[in-house]
């Protein structure tokens, strides 16, 4: 896998021949058309995309009940973040 670098990077999501994602988006009650790919603009951001990389801390929280997954993935993403 390649390295996090800013700007537009592509995204996960097959896109269309044409490149946008059209679809209906039912709060907004009406079409959304959404570009391929991902903007990073902070090097704050892939910083932290890259202590995630390096320790993922989804596997830590691996097995628990829904509501504990999601208080032990918090927990794990502050010490990530911030540690």
């Amino acid at each position: 896998m390649g390295g996090i670098r800013l700007g537009q990077t592509y995204g996960h999501v097959k896109q269309s021949a044409f490149m946008n994602r059209v679809y209906y988006k039912p709060s907004l009650h009406h079409l959304v058309i959404r570009h391929p790919g991902v903007l990073r603009r902070s090097t704050k951001v892939l910083e932290i995309n890259r202590k995630v990389r390096e320790n993922p801390p989804a596997t830590k929280c691996k097995g628990k009940p829904w509501d504990e997954f999601v208080r032990c993935l918090a927990r794990e993403m502050k010490k990530t973040v911030t540690g």
